[in-house]
């Protein structure tokens, strides 16, 4: 009996060890958060004709939309923020002292925050965006640093090997895919036609079509080098960064049809080399319920479902579009509020001060917020 309750000890003993130990090492004693409740939405209404800045933060804005709920989603090298939309004050925070941010989104009123864990971008929690409120944390399989971007419902993870969609809801797997041996991921982009990766295997390209939501490929296809994807909505495409000509592709094999030439490949190659790994992209419908999708290339394209170009305009950023209309900072100190079928300035809203290129334009009440490298509300 003496030796059986040594021995309890000594197992009891170990066990308290190694519960201290977990927790001094473990993810609680690392956060830091405060949540907050929901502020008052923000009264809908029409975009000033002029707008001073109300206030600004040298956060980054979170990916996708970055303003839910009358909060503004940003981030630092450790903590995400929801900052309130109307005075820029901070609401809610969640701080991760020992591991650094590799990307924030926000997507249907869920934020979505992906954390560095021993050169990993595997460590995941989703939250509230109105409250910070915690929905759901776990850790992917994601090996390497990743970039990533959200489309309705999921979240888009791109690394050098691997494409990886979850749900923003509840964070579970959509889909994992692994590029093929010795193949490497270049690019992905989702859109409501699936996701369009673009690999590298040796001295052969391929462009890949998986499902946006479900575990399915769709195709893949043999590319003369490395096309770079523009299009997942209106229609599949991509562009030959050698010659500027925008390539169409099938959604049932991947069949090639030229749509013409984009652009001159001098004037390209920066714009389309500064292009994001992880992108989505950008669509609507027309107040006629035509299908809308737009590309910043330098200055802004829209397409047809055939692969040609509806218009082309002026811009110093990428768009967003809101309702039938198309949201751009059109460079210096004004953003221009386009007619989605034809291009043309329905409204042109006058800033102070200027705004530096590379911003996206996002309407809040009579306001608008800017998110490019720091945050900025104009009102």
């Amino acid at each position: 009996m003496r030796i059986y309750a040594v021995v309890l000890a000594v197992l009891l003993l170990a066990v308290v060890l190694a519960v201290r130990v977990a927790y001094a090492r473990g993810e609680l004693t690392h956060v830091t958060s405060h949540s907050a409740p929901a502020p008052a939405a923000v009264p809908s209404g029409s975009t000033a004709d002029s707008l001073a800045l109300a206030w600004r933060s040298s956060d980054r804005p979170a990916g996708g939309t970055p303003v839910q709920d009358g909060v503004v989603v940003s981030y630092d090298a450790h903590s995400v923020h929801g900052l309130d939309a109307r005075t820029g004050k901070l609401r809610w925070y969640y701080t991760r002292s020992d591991q650094t941010i590799c990307s924030v989104l926000q997507q249907d009123a869920t934020t979505i925050a992906i954390y560095d864990r021993h050169g990993n971008c595997d460590e995941v929690t989703g939250f509230v965006s109105a409250t910070g409120a915690v929905k759901w944390s776990r850790t992917m399989t994601d090996n390497g640093i990743t970039e990533a971007a959200s489309a309705p419902n999921v979240v888009l993870t791109v690394a050098r090997y691997s494409v990886h969609v979850i749900d923003n809801a509840g964070g579970l797997d959509r889909w994992n895919w692994v590029a093929p041996d010795r193949c490497s991921v270049d690019r992905a982009l989702a859109g409501s036609q699936g996701v369009l990766i673009s690999t590298t295997c040796g001295s052969e390209h391929r462009l890949v079509l998986r499902g946006l939501t479900s575990d399915e490929l769709k195709w893949s296809v043999t590319v003369p080098r490395a096309m770079v994807p523009v299009a997942a909505s209106a229609f599949l495409g991509a562009v030959d960064p050698d010659t500027g000509i925008l390539h169409s592709y099938s959604d049932a094999k991947g069949a090639d049809t030229p749509s013409g030439q984009l652009g001159e490949p001098a004037e390209l190659r920066g714009p389309l080399a500064g292009l994001p790994r992880a992108a989505t992209a950008v669509e609507g419908f027309t107040s006629s319920g035509q299908q809308l999708e737009v590309l910043w290339l330098g200055k802004l394209y829209s397409f047809a479902r055939s692969g040609t170009i509806s218009w082309s305009a002026p811009a110093s950023g990428p768009a967003t579009v809101q309702g039938p209309d198309v949201l751009a900072a059109a460079g210096g100190s004004t953003v221009q509020r386009l007619d989605g079928r034809s291009g043309q300035p329905a409204a042109t809203v006058a800033l102070s001060p200027e705004l530096p290129a590379g911003y996206r334009a996002f309407g809040v009440g009579n306001g608008l917020l800017l998110a490019g490298t720091d945050t900025r509300m104009y009102q």
